[in-house]
């Protein structure tokens, strides 16, 4: 199993929880390599680093080419975006923020999916502001939208190979003002990391879920 973007938040959840059932994760992020003792100790000593970054594509290859044969991936990772009106966003650094989660994506997936077993399956991470529009996330509702559309191409093109996305609401902690609006929730509360974690892994063991964008956000996109 590799988890690209593993190495830190929510990647690491999926990681851990992956590998204390069993799997043999491979965690893939720029600076995992660098950091393998650390993630060693916090996921198991089993584990395997690679340094990957999603925008350079001989790396990716070169990556994918000492990985091998792939039963599942997982995509967590999420761009530098500093939240702000539309009309005050800088530009460059929503389009660079595309440019990585979005086109990242489609880069990593088109190189890897021959090494995907054809039972196997590849989630993505999209997020709560592609489900409901906050103010200042234009950019991510965007980016999140197009990686759900991106969900349903690929399962249509790719297949037998699935292809599912989780998109989490807001994981803590997060800055006061968000923990306080989440008590209005239905769930009443933000989530943890390792909740949001085990859809992951309930769409890589489901043998007949694809295409499908599973939401855990504690109700956050119903009020």
């Amino acid at each position: 199993m590799l988890v690209v973007g593993g190495s830190s938040g929510l990647g690491l959840a999926v990681s851990r929880l992956a590998y204390g059932l069993g799997a043999e994760v491979i965690i893939a992020s720029r600076s995992a390599a660098d950091r393998h003792e650390e993630l060693a100790a916090a996921v198991g000593p089993e584990i395997e680093t690679v340094s990957l970054d999603v925008n350079e594509d001989k790396e990716v290859e070169a990556a994918l080419q000492g990985i091998g044969d792939i039963d599942h991936m997982v995509v967590t990772t999420r761009p530098r975006l500093t939240p702000a009106p539309f009309a005050e966003a800088d530009l460059d650094q929503a389009r660079q923020a595309f440019e990585t989660k979005f086109w990242g994506q489609c880069r990593l997936i088109q190189m890897a999916h021959a090494l995907i077993s054809p039972d196997g399956s590849v989630v993505l991470t999209t997020g709560i502001a592609g489900e409901r529009i906050y103010t200042g996330s234009f950019a991510m509702s965007v980016i999140n939208s197009a990686t759900e559309t991106l969900c349903r191409a690929l399962a249509v093109e790719l297949a037998p190979i699935r292809i599912n996305a989780v998109c989490p609401g807001f994981i803590a902690p997060k800055p006061h003002e968000i923990e306080e609006r989440a008590r209005w929730f239905p769930s009443g509360r933000t989530a943890s990391a390792e909740e949001v974690a085990e859809a992951y892994i309930h769409l890589m063991e489901s043998p007949y879920v694809t295409g499908t964008t599973l939401v855990v956000d504690g109700g956050a996109r119903l009020i």
